[in-house]
């Protein structure tokens, strides 16, 4: 496998530099990030120069799996991690939404709503929230499955998207993380028990608040991960957006508007001040761990709203200037979510 990868990275770069490459060299930038590995390229602006391929315990970071699939990379060695079977995550997304759009809009409206916020947990309170539209759905997986998200037969649900956090051992102890909300605080480290029942989970990040340890039993369920990734995470930007906006003198907030296409934004905003010309956005959240690969899916496909405001997490601030120029020739424009919030604010004329 490792000669095969080097034999893709030599092939990318030019003759005199490739002739550099040999497997101790190969073997040794990969200890490190990406960057000194990668052939020149002027305009990238993905996070790949600064990407590290393994964690501190020597095991594939959980982005390169949706970097895989974000960019229809092949790689059979990550089977060992992730058994699924992956696909191009615009042919995820689009499957997901395939099934939704069969729903009534009103149906639809609350399904995009459980995605955010019940997206894990005991089955029983699952099958309570998401009641008739149980059935509907084939999206969940039991966490019993997922060994790399538990420590002593326990699972730790995320406070901000409720997916289990990863745990991966340091030392003795184990650090316990989201891998989505951890650039937010979201990171903890844990200390196993000396008796029976879960050890102590200590947070270590700005965000790091309390966490009720689950069982890892089959009686719990969590949606798939590319569900979570291209599902969950956009839907929570879209709920944080319109709490920060909610209340806001002369703003309106159309949560999936459309009967016929609903998913073909997100959040519709209206801010009509009296005297004033009436200003719209009309949002659509994304949650791609690559800018590059969702500047080519956007840009592929054949409808795209113009006027269509995409919004990326507010860790993506620097990153959006690339996407915006990737999808400037369809009248699309690129922004965070703070950054958006600020926009409207300053546009009702509340206070920043």
């Amino acid at each position: 496998m490792l000669m095969d990868c080097l034999a893709v990275l030599r092939a990318a770069h030019q003759p005199e530099r490739a002739a550099q490459f040999g497997m101790k060299e190969f073997r040794q930038g990969l200890r490190g990030p990406l960057g000194p590995l990668l052939p020149p390229a002027s305009g990238r602006s993905d996070r790949f120069d600064s990407m590290r391929l393994f964690d501190a315990q020597g095991l594939v970071r959980d982005a390169v799996q949706d970097l895989c699939s974000e960019h229809l990379v092949p790689q059979v060695a990550l089977e060992q991690y992730w058994p699924w079977a992956r696909v191009r995550a615009e042919q995820e997304e689009q499957h997901l939404f395939d099934l939704m759009r069969r729903l009534a809009p009103e149906d639809y409206r609350r399904a995009r709503v459980l995605l955010g916020t019940h997206a894990a947990g005991p089955v029983r309170e699952l099958r309570r929230q998401w009641d008739r539209l149980w059935m509907r759905f084939d999206f969940f997986e039991s966490v019993a499955d997922w060994p790399w998200c538990q420590v002593d037969g326990w699972w730790y649900p995320c406070p901000v998207c409720r997916w289990p956090m990863r745990a991966a051992r340091s030392g003795a102890q184990f650090d316990v993380r989201c891998e989505a909300h951890a650039p937010r605080g979201v990171h903890y480290q844990y200390t196993p028990s000396k008796g029976p029942g879960p050890g102590e989970l200590t947070g270590t990040g700005k965000a790091a608040v309390a966490v009720t340890p689950l069982p890892a039993s089959s009686d719990h369920l969590t949606v798939s991960r590319p569900v979570w990734r291209y599902g969950t995470l956009p839907v929570l930007l879209e709920l944080q957006l319109r709490n920060e906006l909610v209340g806001l003198p002369f703003v309106e907030l159309e949560m999936w508007p459309g009967e016929q296409r609903p998913d073909e934004y997100d959040l519709h905003i209206t801010v009509a001040v009296p005297g004033k010309r009436t200003r719209h956005w009309r949002v659509d959240a994304k949650a791609w761990e690559s800018v590059v690969a969702l500047g080519k899916a956007l840009t592929a496909r054949p409808a795209l709203r113009k006027g269509l405001t995409i919004v990326l997490p507010d860790h993506q601030y620097s990153e959006r200037y690339f996407l915006a120029a990737q999808v400037h020739d369809r009248g699309v424009k690129v922004t965070t979510v703070s950054r958006l919030a600020n926009r409207v604010k300053a546009a009702c004329g509340a206070p920043r």
